[in-house]
């Protein structure tokens, strides 16, 4: 038989108590999420998709590398999807078991 499955099948409970000890203590609360402004987020991202697609029109990449604009363009749509689900979850009334919640996601 290996020697590592003899340490686990017979492991003294008394060596094992200091680990243990962790499981007692009460558990922490639950974190709070942080108040951000998403909407200015995505903006702030999708707006900087854009200058990059600008600078790309501009300068005109070799063939090779044209996928960029595109990354570009995907990025813009995604920054825009952003924007739409995060106002729409804005939209929507809270749970009855919390409070009311201010919107953070306000534009500014």
């Amino acid at each position: 038989m290996d020697s590592r499955f003899d340490v686990i099948r017979f492991a003294n409970p008394a060596t094992l108590s200091p680990s243990l000890e962790r499981v007692n203590q009460p558990r922490l609360p639950d974190l709070q999420p942080l108040k951000t402004n998403d909407t200015l987020t995505i903006l702030t991202g999708t707006g900087l998709w854009a200058v990059a697609l600008v600078v790309l029109l501009i300068v005109q990449p070799d063939p090779e590398h044209r996928w960029w604009i595109w990354m570009c363009v995907s990025g813009i749509c995604g920054g825009l999807f952003g924007l739409w689900f995060v106002r729409r979850r804005d939209r929507r009334p809270p749970p009855p078991s919390e409070g009311p919640i201010e919107p953070t996601t306000a534009i500014l």
